[in-house]
């Protein structure tokens, strides 16, 4: 367990929408933990000091970007900071192309870290094999980084997959073991489904900066990776060792910018938005084709096979989508890219136990109006929407009805409910921040801890092996040792 502490201070890299809504809030009520220093790019000045009013004793730096390697001069600045504030903890959230960097920089000097997902990506992840190879080669060294520290001192290195602190989903995975400890049958299919519904128009495409396209990676490095962690979890909770894959075979196929402006063309958006549009994008169809030759992802299909001693075992059906229904009816983007611009979120999960169990989630918002308290909203088209449908086999289920149907409110205890002031994902999220603060100060094991970097390995196959299927475009050539470090073939 870490030293024990009356509070601990902490540094955030990247004050950007995320952090905005989520670590700021999280740390203004978390009374055991002080933010020492918030850094940011030059250009977030302004949008940083409106973030930070209620932090008058947090020091800001604005920095210009870098690429790979933090600059020499600022790194020795900010490790002199670490020492003399004695910081203990950092929070990493910003673009995920520095992710790496960053982290390396705090295993260096010995912090405790707690990481937006993805753990890394790399530019140009759509379109060069080494890029999305090097993404698992990221997590590799971060891992030797990260098991070289705690040969010195004792550290957690958190990544915040908040799907893992969400009693519903812990709930399925409950569900998962207990039909495999009566019938020693381990998941066997999964399907799963997630939509941002997210309308960007072709400019707002090429131009945005926050979830990107323009540098080569889209989805699967946005809230795809959120999807890739769940289905590992899901596959893992049966707890069957003897029975899991020791390989996965990755076949995959992208929608990309190009093929988006295929299904509305420049002549579309003027008929639906008016001559207005005209205003708001400065290129024809065929530049914007050129432009966005090599861009990032908006949509993905992927098939991952997972084989033992080379025979297939069991099939994973990942399909994730940005460009799918949303409530978007404007021109201008709004000023919130995470939640705003009519970002209606759709989600959910087939799970088969073989003959014996089928579990299905469903979560499907119907509107955009995310922070407007209008109580639970856990029915359909809230958006707290969040139901299980749970059909057992009759040697399982003995005379119980079928399905079983649950609702969120059935399964979290009275105690564990969200306050008023949080809807439930983003007391979900909380709950990240508060086990990386109670680990600082003492108050928590890092027996405990959910989402430590060790367990993040298939997850981190999957994300490189769906970038590396695009790019080999061929079924079964892109190969991953499951569990294991890599292997491609």
């Amino acid at each position: 367990m870490g030293d024990k502490i009356q509070k601990a201070r902490i540094i955030l890299i990247g004050c950007g929408p995320h952090a905005k809504r989520v670590y700021l809030p999280a740390l203004r009520l978390i009374q055991h933990i002080e933010l020492a220093l918030v850094i940011d790019l030059e250009s977030q000045e302004s949008s940083v000091g409106l973030a930070l009013k209620e932090f008058s004793e947090t020091d800001t730096w604005f920095i210009e970007p870098f690429v790979e390697a933090i600059p020499s001069n600022f790194a020795t600045r900010l490790s002199d900071f670490m020492i003399q504030e004695g910081i203990t903890g950092v929070i990493i959230a910003t673009e995920p192309l520095v992710h790496r960097t960053y982290a390396e920089w705090a295993l260096e000097n010995g912090l405790n870290i707690l990481i937006d997902k993805p753990i890394s990506t790399r530019a140009h992840a759509t379109s060069q094999l080494s890029s999305a190879t090097g993404i698992l080669d990221d997590y590799i060294l971060l891992l030797e980084k990260y098991k070289d520290l705690q040969l010195k001192k004792e550290t957690i290195f958190l990544v915040n997959s908040q799907r893992r602190f969400h009693k519903g989903f812990q709930f399925v995975g409950s569900l998962i073991r207990e039909v495999a400890d009566k019938t020693n049958c381990p998941v066997t299919f999964i399907q799963a489904y997630h939509c941002d519904g997210q309308w960007r128009l072709p400019n707002e495409i090429v131009t945005q900066e926050y979830h990107p396209y323009c540098f080569g990676y889209g989805k699967a490095s946005h809230s795809g990776y959120h999807i890739f962690d769940t289905v590992y979890q899901f596959y893992n909770a049966a707890g069957l060792p003897e029975k899991v894959a020791d390989k996965m075979e990755i076949t995959s196929s992208f929608i990309q910018p190009n093929g988006f402006f295929a299904q509305l063309t420049q002549d579309d958006y003027q008929a639906l938005l008016g001559e207005e549009y005209k205003e708001v994008n400065q290129w024809s169809d065929e530049e914007l084709k050129q432009i966005c030759l090599n861009f990032g992802e908006l949509d993905i299909s992927s098939i991952i096979t997972l084989k033992k001693d080379e025979e297939a075992i069991a099939n994973f059906s990942i399909n994730l989508i940005h460009n799918g229904f949303a409530g978007r009816t404007w021109l201008q983007p709004g000023q919130d890219l995470y939640k705003g611009n009519g970002r209606i979120k759709h989600e959910s999960y087939h799970i088969q136990q073989g003959p014996f169990q089928n579990i299905q989630i469903h979560a499907y918002q119907a509107s955009d109006k995310h922070d407007e308290a209008q109580g639970s909203e856990d029915y359909l088209g809230g958006k707290n929407h969040f139901d299980i449908y749970v059909f057992r086999n009759p040697m399982i289920a003995g005379a119980e009805n079928q399905p079983k149907v649950y609702r969120l409110n059935d399964i979290i205890e009275p105690s564990n409910k969200p306050s008023d002031s949080f809807v439930d994902m983003d007391w979900v999220k909380y709950k990240v921040v508060q086990e990386f603060a109670d680990y600082l100060v003492g108050q928590k094991d890092k027996k405990t801890i959910l989402s430590q970097i060790e367990d993040h390995l298939v997850p981190v196959q999957i994300m490189s092996g769906i970038y590396g299927s695009q790019i080999l475009k061929q079924s079964n050539v892109f190969t991953s040792a499951f569990g294991l470090e890599k292997s491609y073939t």
